[in-house]
């Protein structure tokens, strides 16, 4: 194996690539509302969330997280087609390939 092929191959048995997508206020913060970005592999929703953060820049990581780096209330995380509850964003783990929505949660009365 050459030195190409086994870099490639150690990079990706260490991170994985997410599909993004985003909506409402988001889409001002970052420059494409649908997009893959590569993440640890083995990382939670909350550290990838954390991750896509920082990597999007300071007013998309605080507009998306609180002080505490906890998902702020107003915003929901869809992984797969499955709505993630935020009390399990730091127990599930992402696999190489999900997607990951970001939408805001719409309340009335």
């Amino acid at each position: 194996m050459n030195d190409s092929n086994q870099t490639e191959e150690t990079r990706s048995q260490k991170s994985i690539t997410v599909r993004v997508k985003l909506s409402d206020f988001l889409l001002k913060l970052a420059p494409e509302n649908d997009f893959n970005i590569l993440v640890p592999a083995a990382c939670t929703v909350a550290e990838f969330i954390e991750h896509l953060g920082k990597r999007l820049g300071d007013e998309f990581h605080r507009t998306l997280l609180d002080k505490d780096g906890r998902l702020h209330a107003g915003y929901a995380i869809i992984q797969n087609k499955d709505f993630i509850a935020p009390q399990r964003l730091t127990e599930l783990q992402i696999l190489d390939n999900t997607e990951i929505n970001i939408v805001p949660i719409i309340g009335g009365g």
